[in-house]
């Protein structure tokens, strides 16, 4: 990391940022400082965390074809694909399995990304691919239409993609689990929490700042 000067504050967010009145504020308070036994020299960064997450079902409907059945929310870190195969095998696939598969179709298949019902796209188009798509890189913006719209995007979809929120029901076994599903995505957004701390080993600053809604969120 690069040093900083004495009493810097380091911003290091995604997408949320505090004003520069409230840096001053804070900086000028003292209230950055951990402990009266400790030195006020120090960097400290904003990181954003989402607190809720996603389950998703899938269930194998034809050799090679998937959709998904059922999607519930859940704390960010029980979050997981459950994917039940046409012989009854079951699968569980975590959030890093979920990505892994979902980063090699966009990397080997681009031509089928949005084209059929294979597990990575049901994965990407799902509630899974939302909270991929959140809380860890890349955000998946180019391929998830809802992404593209509360960003004000251009609609541009790589090699035909989804174009629009509707086509994304097509990964659902019924328009009532697609329905449903907005409000998961929603709990996700809602969920995230700006969390400001020392970036060294250090503990006990100010804490959190829950902040929901606005800006990139769905």
């Amino acid at each position: 990391m690069t040093p900083v000067k004495k009493n810097t504050f380091l911003k290091k967010v995604k997408h949320i940022t505090i004003s520069g009145s409230l840096s001053m504020l804070i900086l000028s308070s003292g209230l950055y400082s951990c402990s009266s036994n400790e030195s006020t020299d120090g960097e400290y960064e904003q990181t954003e965390v989402y607190t809720q997450g996603v389950r998703t079902y899938i269930k194998e409907v034809s050799k090679g074809e998937f959709k998904i059945t059922e999607e519930i929310a859940v704390p960010a870190d029980s979050s997981k694909a459950i994917v039940t195969y046409l012989d009854g095998r079951e699968e569980v696939l975590t959030k890093e399995q979920s990505k892994k598969l979902i980063d090699e179709e966009i990397t080997h298949n681009q031509n089928t990304i949005g084209h059929n019902n294979g597990l990575s796209n049901v994965l990407l188009y799902g509630g899974m691919g939302y909270f991929l798509g959140r809380t860890m890189s890349p955000n998946y913006g180019f391929y998830r239409p809802d992404f593209r719209q509360n960003n004000g995007g251009s609609g541009f979809v790589p090699n035909g993609g989804v174009k629009n929120n509707a086509d994304m029901g097509r990964y659902y076994s019924n328009p009532e689990t697609f329905a449903k599903s907005s409000d998961v995505n929603r709990n996700i957004t809602r969920s995230r929490t700006t969390v400001t701390r020392p970036s060294s080993s250090r503990s006990g600053f100010f804490g959190s700042r829950s902040r929901s809604g606005s800006g990139f969120g769905g």
